[in-house]
């Protein structure tokens, strides 16, 4: 018998088929004004390590205060004036609240990323909602690697995504400062240039030594 072949398409169906989701999550950007803080909430249904992860993408000196809840209340993780972490914690059936506290700061809006979601990747038949064990066949079973290797390729994407966002602010920053600093040179130049004219131009004028009659 000869061995069963593949062609391209093949290949790509089975890519398109295995890339239909990714992991579960909830992940956003906002502002957060000066003397402001907000709280988002997420209701779990499972017992399982959660992680969230979270940046200050600009804002004064890139720094927030940022605590969880539990659904009774309980602090669960607090940090203050802090830039960026990852936090993993073990999650119970209910509500949690992600706050973010920027009331230290007066002038400074704040723009912040962040990111909850479950710390093991799910394969495609859990997030399918088929919570039932099965043997899987061999395609799942690529399909699911595939799916493990294509989340993973999607947070190093977020994580450079973010890296481009706070490095270009800084150029833009940098842009400005050095825009603004070249602008005020270029008058005091001009100021200097004028004056310098105006002081030689008295040394060679003539006064007038006519007497009126």
């Amino acid at each position: 018998m000869a061995p069963l072949t593949y062609g391209p398409w093949i290949l790509i169906v089975l890519f398109l088929s295995c890339y239909e989701s990714v992991a579960s999550g909830t992940a956003l950007t906002f502002e957060l004004p000066e003397t402001e803080k907000v709280c988002f909430t997420e209701k779990f249904r499972d017992m399982t390590a959660k992680l969230l992860v979270y940046k200050v993408l600009r804002g004064g000196n890139n720094d927030i205060n940022v605590w969880i809840l539990s659904p009774n209340g309980k602090v669960v993780y607090r940090a203050d004036r802090t830039t960026e972490d990852k936090v993993l914690f073990d999650s119970s059936y209910g509500e949690y609240q992600f706050c973010f506290d920027n009331e230290f700061s007066a002038f400074s809006h704040k723009v912040v990323y962040f990111d909850v979601r479950k710390e093991q990747i799910d394969n495609l038949a859990v997030e399918a909602g088929n919570a039932v064990p099965t043997v899987k066949t061999a395609a799942e079973s690529a399909c699911d690697n595939i799916h493990e290797v294509m989340t993973m390729v999607v947070d190093y994407q977020r994580d450079y995504r973010l890296t481009e966002v706070m490095g270009r602010y800084v150029g833009e920053v940098i842009n400005n400062g050095v825009m603004w600093w070249s602008v005020g040179q270029t008058f005091i130049v001009l100021i200097i240039g004028f004056g310098q004219v105006f002081i030689l131009k008295t040394f060679f004028t003539e006064k007038s030594t006519k007497t009126p009659i």
